[in-house]
Order: C-alpha cells, then structure tokens, then sequence
C-alpha cells in the first residue's frame, strides 16, 4: 500500500497512470465503442500530457549533444538517433499543439495532420533508435556475463581461490543478469511504443497501435514502481 502511494504521488507515477487511461480511452474510441463524454476526455487528457512536456525536447537536445561523443559508435548511434528523434518530434508536437487551440494559423487551410504526420515520423524514429541502443547494451552485458562465467569456472578450478572471493563472484553475476532482464523490459517497452505513432500513420491499425500503448505504459509503471 505504502508503495502505491509512493508510485502515485511521483509526476513519472501520474504521466503513467493517465498514459494508461489516455490509450484506453482511444483504444475504445478506435473500436467505435465511445460517446461524447469518453472523446472529451481522451482529447483534454492528450492535450494535458501535451502540455506537460513542452520543456522535455530541450532534455532530448543536451542528451544528443552529449550522445555524439560517446566511444561506442554503435550506442552512440543509438542514443543519438533517439535523443534527437525525440526532440524534433515533441518540437513538432508543440507545433501541431499550437495549431489544433487556435495559437497559430495558416490561409492556406489547417496544417495540423501535416504537422501531426511529421510528428509521429519523428517519434517512431526516436524508439528506433533507443530499440538500437538497447540492443547494443544487451549485447554488452552478455559479453561481460560470459566473461564472468569464464572466471568463475576458471576460479572455481583454482585451489587458491577463497569463499568471500566466490561470493563477490556471484553477486556480481547476479548484477549483470538482472541487469540484462532490465533491459530486456526496455527494449518490450520500446516495442510497444512504436505501435502508438504507427498507427497513427497507418502502419497498423489504430486500435492495435493504442493497445501497445496500453500495454507500454503498463510496463512503464512496472518500471516505475520497481525503481521507488
């Protein structure tokens, strides 16, 4: 119980449960079962995570930055792609946001599904590119599982190895697969994620897209939850 209160009063705990409530709702808008009450509410609790997150694409920017010199060019790649990916989509969502309340317009008719098109390109371009980067990070950590299983079997031979030196051998194992399960859950939830902007695009159906988002979300506040 303590927890759960714990979970809810954080703001990553709240966007969860209202990203939770936001793809349920468009799940069921996609399925036709709706009314005027359950669009309202999708479209204001859109628009409130809209709004919530105007400064985030500066957070995506410096992370860029900082992704570019990073020595591994393959997780380099990947942290690059999807920080900037990330910040030109929210960019552009600002964009589309301004346009859909009316702050900007244009003679030439509503560029809000232009705007909205770009947006979405931008954001499945962002998950491709954490999908990659965790890829990347799982590949790593096999490697070091491995190595640490070497040693361990090559300790284990070894007449002058001690207790306490076999047991930090374990616990550091222990790490480095639950290590590897964490990101395993990183990269579903990416996954997932990408069915949200695809079927936005019509890439698949927007049902099944908003029903991944249901489920990323879900595995977003497991993560949360298991991070408190």
């Amino acid at each position: 119980m303590e927890g759960t209160v714990q979970f809810v009063q954080t703001t990553r705990g709240n966007d969860k449960i209202f990203r939770v409530l936001q793809y349920s709702l468009r799940y069921f808008i996609a399925k036709g079962l709706t009314c005027r009450q359950i669009s309202s509410l999708e479209h204001h609790i859109t628009l409130a995570r809209k709004i919530a997150r105007t400064t985030r694409d500066f957070e995506y920017f410096q992370k860029g930055l900082v992704a570019i010199g990073n020595p591994d060019k393959i997780e380099a790649v990947g942290r690059t792609v999807a920080a900037f990916g990330k910040c030109c989509w929210l960019l552009t969502d600002h964009i589309d946001l301004l346009y859909r309340i009316g702050v900007m317009s244009s003679k030439s008719g509503s560029p809000v599904s232009k705007w909205s098109k770009i947006s979405n390109w931008l954001w499945l371009l962002g998950y491709l590119g954490s999908i990659l980067l965790y890829l990347r990070q799982l590949s790593i950590v096999e490697d070091q599982i491995l190595e640490a299983q070497r040693t361990f079997i090559g300790n284990g031979l070894a007449e002058s190895i001690n207790e306490e030196e076999t047991d930090v051998q374990v616990v550091e194992l222990d790490k480095l697969k639950e290590l590897r399960s964490s990101i395993w859950v990183d990269v579903i939830r990416e996954l997932l994620d990408c069915g949200i902007p695809a079927g936005s695009l019509g890439l698949m159906s927007m049902s099944s897209g908003s029903f991944a988002g249901v489920l990323s979300s879900c595995v977003g506040a497991y993560q949360v939850n298991k991070s408190l």
